[in-house]
């Protein structure tokens, strides 16, 4: 029997090998929805250059965003990335000039186009599988800590880095699935409620038709009686965490509690603040001190309890309230992803460019972010049920 080789070498080569394979998940995602050709279709603009679309372009900015990669400078990995730009279906990928002269040229024209596209698929897959018959609006604020001197950038409340310029993005999910959306981007020294209604209205805009009942939740830095007049004057119903005054302080020992649930007692009274047009109702919440309950949760002791105070025109039992006003915490760690994964925005940011080229990359960030948190479920649906395609796909 004749012997086999005794040294078998084996070798590779590293043609074929790449770091970010799994974004192939998200172009396949892209294409399902009809992204690439809805992108040409909306965002048109003159162009000197016609070797790469408008479409192609787009994506290499896109995809840097979601892998991580911190400056445009960086996005030459790509160009050396054969594996990457065949995944992604990119015949070739955009030197950092082509995409920097890129921004600075479009984003005037560019910058409405995208904000209207993003609109479109928002209130397009919004009615998947279902219509929805009411939409919870989460409304918050957060610091984006920036450095060198970028466009509006301004100090202001800056919990992470205290005198260092910052930006005061606004910004709305949808409480039930926790899609982006609205955000407006606004100098570090806005006050949080600053915008607030502005915010709104657009929310309000981006509706798809058939919405019976909406309702807005939000924390104590939009306790603002300005909001809540217009809240009502569009039959919107609310609960927002109430700021703690001496009024207010002075109530609380001699409320009637009772106590719904082991360690939770409630309460509620009715009170008209100064300058207030009438009367609301205000549910009170205190728990023992012993507890230690989150930061977020946590908003004045008294005597030997922690008191949270929410205004409503919600008819709901105080303990249902509350319950119900938790259910925001969500999102804090939405923020969180949004802030991680907006690493390259941020780089951007500090390349100075124009506002408007800034507004540009935070609108196309902000709309490749939500797409993809929207609809990746419907598009693992849409893979099981391929008949199904064609009630969401783009147009």
């Amino acid at each position: 029997m004749p012997r086999g080789p005794r040294t078998v070498a084996v070798t590779f080569g590293a043609r074929s090998l790449t770091h970010y394979g799994g974004v192939y998940l998200l172009h396949r995602f892209l294409a399902r929805i009809g992204f690439k050709h809805a992108v040409a279709l909306q965002v048109r603009v003159a162009q000197r250059n016609h070797r790469y679309s408008i479409g192609e372009m787009l994506f290499s900015l896109l995809y840097p965003m979601i892998l991580g990669l911190e400056r445009i400078e960086t996005t030459q990995l790509l160009r050396q990335n054969g594996v990457f730009q065949y995944l992604t279906g990119l015949p070739s990928y955009p030197d950092a000039s082509t995409l920097r002269r890129f921004l600075l040229r479009v984003a005037p024209t560019a910058l409405p186009k995208v904000r209207a596209l993003h609109d479109r698929f928002l209130r397009r897959m919004t009615g998947q599988p279902r219509p929805p018959r009411r939409l919870i609006f989460d409304v918050d604020s957060t610091v984006l800590v920036v450095y060198g001197q970028p466009e509006q950038a301004r100090i202001g409340y800056n919990p992470i880095k205290r005198g260092r310029p910052s930006y005061h993005p606004l910004l709305c999910f949808e409480g039930q699935s926790k899609d982006f959306w609205h955000g407006e981007l606004r100098p570090g020294d806005a006050h949080t409620a600053s915008g607030t209604l502005d915010l709104l209205t657009a929310c309000f805009a981006k509706m798809p038709p058939g919405i019976r009942l909406r309702i807005v939740r939000a924390d104590k830095g939009f306790y603002d009686h300005k909001l809540i007049e217009w809240l009502e004057a569009r039959r919107t119903r609310f609960v927002i965490v109430a700021r703690l005054t001496g009024p207010i302080k002075r109530k609380l020992p001699h409320l009637r509690y009772i106590s719904p649930c082991l360690g939770v007692e409630a309460a509620e009274f009715r009170y008209q603040p100064t300058r207030w047009p009438k009367p609301y109702r205000f549910v009170v919440i205190r728990r023992p001190q012993p507890e230690e309950p989150t930061s977020q949760l946590t908003l004045f002791k008294l005597g030997r309890y922690h008191y949270q105070v929410l205004v409503t025109n919600l008819p709901l039992r105080p303990l249902n309230l509350w319950r119900f006003y938790n259910d925001r915490a969500g999102v804090e760690l939405l923020i969180k992803q949004l802030k991680t994964f907006s690493g390259s925005c941020q780089a951007i940011f500090l390349e100075r460019c124009r506002s408007c080229c800034r507004a540009m990359v935070a609108r196309w960030y902000d709309s490749s972010y939500g797409i993809w948190r929207s609809h990746r479920t419907k598009m693992i649906f849409s893979h099981f049920a391929p008949n199904a395609r064609s009630a969401w796909r783009w147009e």
